[in-house]
Order: C-alpha cells, then structure tokens, then sequence
C-alpha cells in the first residue's frame, strides 16, 4: 500500500515542499496577516505531513486487529479513512501549538486564524493522501484478479487436457473399443447403446472444455453417459449410485469434476465382483453441497499421481466460491464434498457465488 512504500520518506518530503511552495506562490501568510517566518512554515509543513503520512501508516498496519476488536463490517479503506480524521487533528494542532505558542508566540486572533487555516490545510492533505492509497489499492486488487484469472485459465487448460487425456489415451480406448467388440457379437442393440453413450461423452467434453462452471444438470447427464461406460466395462464390480433432486440441477459447479473423481476412485481401489466398489453421488441435508463417497479398497500399489485431480478441483472451486472443497477419509470411506454454486457477484473473476 501507499503509506508503507519504501519511498515514503522521499514523498513526504516533496509533499511538504509542494504544499509550502504553493502557500508563497498564493501569498496566503501576508493575505491573512500571519507574521510567520517562512522557515518556519516549511518546517511545521513538513512535520504535519510527516505525521499525517505516518498516522496513516499505522493505522494501516492496525486496522485487521481494529476491525476484529470492534467487530466492525466497513469497508477497511473507508474505516481507514474515518480513523485518520482525528490523527490527522493531532498531527496538525500539536505542531502548530508548538510554533504559534512557544517558538513565534502569535496573538489569539492570529494564532486561532492560522489553526484554521492549517487544519484546513492538513485534512485536505489527508483527504488526498487516502484518495492516491484508495487508487493503489484498487490497482492491486485489479492486478490480482487478473493473475487469479489467468490461474484459473491455466487450472481450466490443464484439466481440459487431463479430461481428454484420459479418453483418448490407449488405455481408455483400447478398455472401451474391447467392450465394444464384444457387445457386437452378444447384443447388437447394446452396442449401439454403447457407442452412443460414447459419443456424449465426447460431445459433452468438447462442448464444456473451455467453461469455468456448468450446471449440475448438464454435469450429471455426462456423468450417466460416463457411468454407462463403466458399468459396461466393470459389470458387477463397480455399483454407482446418483441421487440428486430435480430443484439442485438448475446449480453450477466445475466441469468434468465428478469424472475426475470417479476416475480417482477407480485409479485407487480395488473393484471386483466379489468385492464391488461402492460409489454414490448424492447432496447433503443442507443441499447446499455435492457428495461423492466410495468405499475405501486400497490397492497394494497405484500409479504415479498427476497431481492433477483432488488438487485441481479445489483450485478451481477457490476461483468460484468463497467454500472450499472437502474431502473427508475414514477407516471405509473416501468422501468429497463440492459446494453447489448459484449465479452471482463476481468472485475472483469468476460470475458465481455460493449461498
């Protein structure tokens, strides 16, 4: 912020000076009859903008411990500034007490003629300086949005190729292609099924890819194609259970992040027909969050993480919501909570806020 640059002294120096430049330039002393030695104003301008600059500064520094304490729900920029008026009362009366009392005694009239003047004088100081630390502020906060969002697009990039890179690796294709083949010679009709649930899911990537939410709806009809693929592939090692209410679908949340979190439990767990592996999508009593448990099968040894999946989701849900991604681990469940999302206020960029 403005108050604590490293350059601070250098401004307060040419703050004072700009302020007693402008006082002879306007011939104000002798206008209003202050006989004041003019090395003297220099002096107390100095000193009052020094004050005034690092009242400023320390209230900057106190001000998270102020508004704790208080309990205050104000703006800090303008609770700063409200705070700053008496500061900048004492900055400017006890320096010109100093002078027009003790080193140039100034008759009654005088001396109360050129406290007005002075304080007039220091709270436009004030007021200015708070008006230049209110820019910066704003500057910096539209400098980090920026960065956040062009993170957020760096996340949203690198999942969207995470996503496609799982569909389209040989792995997914060759497990896809080989349940495919065999359908064509026990039920042509399930294979035609097949094929279609393939192609959505295709469909439903390539359409999501370059979005920063989607509505629960839409995310949950990938998810039945998806899970049609699975189920196909697995039989009966894998039960997948979605039970979302019809009032919920209208919310947002990530793309592709339920997928993501089926492929991580799949990635982690052992799934067998004599020891299925349980999944069930689901929203809590609240419904105010997305539940995704399975059932804790560790297998003895997994591949290397990308990095790329629990990580990634809740990266992306802090561009998007105040709420954060939980994840809770038990001694037989794995479970995810995503918070659901409505459209809003702009957070961090992003045009969706939780509720």
């Amino acid at each position: 912020m403005l108050f604590s640059t490293r350059l601070r002294y250098i401004y307060m120096l040419g703050l004072g000076a700009y302020t007693f430049v402008n006082v002879l330039l306007m011939e104000a002393l002798p206008f209003y009859g202050l006989p004041v030695n003019s090395g003297y104003v220099l002096v107390l301008f100095l000193v009052c903008v020094t004050l005034i600059w690092e009242g400023n500064r320390l209230i900057e520094r106190g001000l998270p411990a102020v508004r704790r304490r208080l309990g205050l729900r104000l703006h800090p920029l303008l609770l700063s500034f409200l705070l700053s008026l008496p500061v900048t009362l004492v900055a400017v009366a006890g320096p010109a007490l100093l002078l027009g009392r003790y080193v140039q005694p100034l008759p009654p009239a005088k001396f109360q003629l050129g406290l007005k003047l002075l304080l007039a004088v220091g709270f436009r100081i004030n007021l200015f300086l708070n008006t230049i630390n209110t820019a910066v502020y704003l500057l910096r906060e539209l400098r980090q949005s920026q960065l956040e969002a062009e993170q957020f697009k760096k996340i949203s990039l690198q999942a969207q190729f995470q996503s496609l890179k799982d569909q389209v690796n040989p792995h997914f294709l060759f497990n896809n292609l080989n349940v495919l083949s065999a359908l064509l010679y026990q039920d042509v009709g399930q294979a035609a099924e097949f094929l279609q649930q393939l192609s959505k899911v295709y469909r439903y990537v390539l359409q999501n890819q370059e979005k920063e939410v989607v509505e629960v709806a839409a995310e949950l009809e990938f998810m039945e194609s998806y899970v049609y693929l699975l189920r196909a592939r697995f039989r009966g090692s894998l039960r997948i259970t979605i039970s979302v209410a019809d009032a919920l679908r209208t919310r947002y949340t990530v793309p592709v992040a339920l997928q993501m979190l089926l492929e991580n439990a799949l990635k982690h767990n052992i799934s067998s027909r004599s020891r299925p592996l349980l999944i069930d999508v689901f929203t809590t009593p609240n419904q105010e969050q997305l539940v995704v448990r399975n059932t804790l099968q560790p297998k003895p040894a997994v591949e290397a993480s990308t990095n790329l999946g629990l990580e990634n989701i809740r990266r992306r849900y802090s561009f998007v919501s105040p709420h954060p991604v939980e994840v809770e681990r038990d001694a037989h469940t794995f479970t995810v909570r995503l918070p659901l999302l409505r459209v809003g206020e702009e957070k961090s960029g992003a045009a969706i806020e939780t509720h």
